[in-house]
């Protein structure tokens, strides 16, 4: 019994948790020597122990077996009287596997769904001092001891699909105020979007010469072997050289990719997020920088908007950016560098 409350047997469980950020952390500082890291996952429903959390979730309250800390769970104004309602599943995702697979590619991802009203329900005895209304939340499992990410990291990567409303994302760490939430805003594109400051600069990227797939996906297909061509401008030749690099990203798969097929990206750095509480921004603020440890994360619904709502959710990362990208990981720079030398040798045979 103790034991499937630290290491539940099916999987996940906020030991695993704390190991995994934990190991993480352990294997960059001694192996990734470089001045700015790559990405660190928190939440991504494409690896097994995080599925396992969001299925134990998903039961009903007296089949779950019981961890130290609450798993993903949603709210929403009902509890003070209000009429907005939210619920959350899970959608397995298809990857294709051999020649005979007809699966159409989709990733795994929690879709947080529901109705946002603003009336207030005066009939409610909860609501006798309420004066506003309207909103629905979804917040992520907690972390043992939080996610001790110091100043290594600079944003938060959000991969999703969201209905084109204006969403807040909920960052819980540690403070000395239990009730401090930090709080930034994003919202849907439909484009792969970084949202930076002013350091970095807003930057939106997009790729030229690709191939639209699904409404929100893009994925270069570049065929390596094909002929080459003699490229005398320059700029045409490092565009090709680009197209090659990244159609061998993984970065660009359509299943493991971030994002992938039919999702996008938003970028939220850390000093983009305000200080509120209980819903309000404090008079006073402290950046969220230097010393950044992660209790939870999540996502808030408050638009004033009456009428339905959808938030899809593949996963949730820790990253640095450097001239409006995402900075890889060591094992991306060294793949692309060894993608380049090969070009660039295939291209100097075709010259001769």
């Amino acid at each position: 019994m103790v034991r499937q409350l630290f290491l539940p047997a099916e999987g996940g469980g906020s030991l695993r948790r704390f190991l995994a950020i934990r190991k993480h952390l352990f294997r960059d500082k001694w192996h990734d020597d470089r001045p700015i890291r790559g990405p660190i996952s928190l939440f991504d429903f494409r690896r097994p122990d995080d599925v396992a959390d969001l299925r134990e979730s998903l039961l009903p309250a007296k089949s779950r077996s019981g961890g130290i800390l609450s798993g993903w769970r949603v709210s929403d104004d009902s509890v003070i009287g209000g009429f907005s309602s939210s619920l959350m599943d899970f959608h397995e995702g298809h990857e294709k596997k051999g020649d005979n697979n007809n699966h159409t590619i989709a990733p795994p991802f929690l879709r947080w769904s529901g109705k946002l009203s603003t009336e207030i329900n005066r009939n409610s005895h909860l609501a006798r001092n309420v004066t506003r209304s309207g909103f629905a939340a979804i917040f992520t499992p907690e972390f043992p001891l939080g996610a001790p990410l110091g100043s290594k990291y600079k944003a938060l990567e959000i991969c999703c699909r969201t209905d084109g409303r204006t969403y807040a994302v909920n960052l819980k760490v540690e403070s000395y105020f239990p009730e401090d939430m930090y709080q930034g805003f994003i919202s849907g594109t439909g484009q792969s979007t970084i949202i930076a400051d002013n350091a970095t600069e807003k930057v939106q990227t997009e790729a030229d010469d690709i191939t639209k797939t699904d409404e929100n996906t893009q994925i270069i297909s570049v065929d390596e072997h094909a002929e080459e061509q003699p490229i005398l401008d320059v700029r045409e030749h490092l565009k090709a050289r680009q197209q090659i690099i990244s159609s061998q990203d993984p970065n660009n798969h359509p299943y493991h990719g971030y994002p992938p097929a039919g999702f996008q990206r938003l970028i939220l750095p850390f000093t983009d997020f305000a200080l509120t509480s209980r819903g309000r921004m404090r008079h006073t603020q402290r950046d969220l920088d230097g010393s950044v440890n992660i209790e939870s994360l999540g996502f808030t619904l408050m638009d004033g908007n009456d009428g339905d709502f959808c938030f899809d959710l593949v996963s949730l990362r820790a990253v640095n950016l450097m001239a409006g990208e995402v900075v890889g990981t060591k094992e991306d720079d060294a793949r692309e560098e060894e993608m380049m030398t090969h070009y660039n040798q295939q291209h100097s045979k075709n010259e001769d």
